[in-house]
């Protein structure tokens, strides 16, 4: 199934306007302090507070150059825009997670990120039990003053690395590997899939997951993207965590009568390559506003009355402008961007494998 797409093509000044207002994440932001004498916000908990220690709490290293280190990258960025002080937990697996939010919350944060969707029970038990506000991944169930969500519309940044991969590819294959059967990389594979269909139905697309939970699996990240090497692919999309570095193991080791590109997601992975021309570009995940404007909700009482997202249109998420892309690429991805910010193209949320495997065979149409 192809994306909703309108008859009306957008002006280009559509982007443009649509990404200024997106750089606000949420309805009705306030700046720190403007909260009411009494705590109380339009809608919110009358239970505003000063955050004076924000703290990230992530399952691997932020040298994964992915998740954990965009994770903390973005929260030091709040952190410093807020004049306030970052307290990182990082590398702590998922084995004991609510005993070390517990620790955290008794530490003395004023607020949580409980950086990993496989944080997100845990999270709700522990703000709920200490009263500490903690941002939680992927998880539905808001709870004023205590939990907040923050969801990433993945697939529209996924929809436009897909583009650029139909644009790049010579063998007219192009693979995703995957570390983890999991929602974030479904929604990835699958508006990934549409934006190599925008291009081109024809194209054929190859995927493979390293395991169930294999995120920082890097010999299994080496195996998978040898089989879709193997299979003709010469377009990589690479989801994984500590499973990049065997991604990229095997395409700079390849064989291969064609060069490969590779798409990172969530980071720039270029300065841990021997070639960086083998990186094509990367989807890039941007936290900070997020967490911004999650202080700001909690000083003025609403924090938990809303999810937060990471969109196209409000820049939480976009495609690397690196130099392997060229002005045609460029401009293709510039024209889905300011389609998706504009709502004449949406694009296709899929949640489990079968639904991803259906829009790999779809034929575009």
């Amino acid at each position: 199934m192809a994306p909703t797409r309108s008859s009306q093509t957008p002006v280009r000044a559509a982007l443009a306007l649509a990404l200024a207002a997106g750089l606000l994440l949420t309805v009705g932001c306030s700046g720190r302090g403007d909260a009411a004498a009494d705590g109380s916000g339009d809608g919110g908990t009358g239970t505003g507070a000063t955050v004076k220690t924000m703290a990230i709490v992530t399952p691997e290293k932020e040298s994964d150059y992915g998740w954990n280190q965009q994770g903390i990258r973005a929260a030091q960025a709040a952190a410093d825009e807020l004049g306030i002080t970052l307290d990182e937990h990082t590398n702590v697996g998922y084995d004991n997670t609510e005993t070390i939010l517990s620790q955290v919350a008794e530490g003395g944060a004023d607020f949580i990120i409980a950086h990993a969707s496989g944080f997100n029970t845990a999270g709700q038990r522990v703000a709920v039990q200490t009263g500490v506000p903690t941002l939680v991944v992927d998880f539905d169930q808001n709870e004023p003053g205590k939990v907040g969500t923050v969801i990433t519309q993945a697939q529209e940044g996924a929809y436009l690395a897909g583009i650029a991969a139909a644009m790049t590819t010579e063998t007219k294959t192009v693979g995703i590997v995957a570390s983890a059967e999991t929602l974030n990389w479904y929604l990835m594979a699958g508006g990934f899939a549409q934006g190599v269909h925008r291009v081109d139905p024809s194209i054929k697309i190859v995927i493979a997951y390293v395991g169930p939970a294999a995120y920082g699996d890097s010999a299994g990240g080496t195996r998978v993207a040898k089989q879709v090497i193997a299979a003709g692919a010469d377009v990589i999309l690479g989801m994984g965590d500590g499973a990049t570095i065997g991604y990229l193991q095997a395409i700079e080791s390849a064989k291969a009568d064609h060069p490969i590109s590779y798409i990172a997601t969530i980071g720039d992975v270029t300065e841990i390559v021997d070639n960086p021309d083998i990186v094509l570009t990367s989807v890039l995940w941007n936290y900070t506003d997020t967490y911004v404007q999650a202080v700001k909700d909690i000083e003025d009482g609403t924090f938990g009355t809303k999810t937060y997202e990471l969109t196209v249109a409000n820049g939480g998420l976009s495609l690397q402008r690196s130099p392997r892309l060229s002005e045609e690429i460029l401009a293709e991805v510039d024209e889905a961007t300011a389609e998706i910010a504009h709502g004449s193209v949406t694009v296709e949320r899929a949640t489990d494998k079968e639904s991803v495997q259906a829009l790999i065979d779809a034929d575009g149409e």
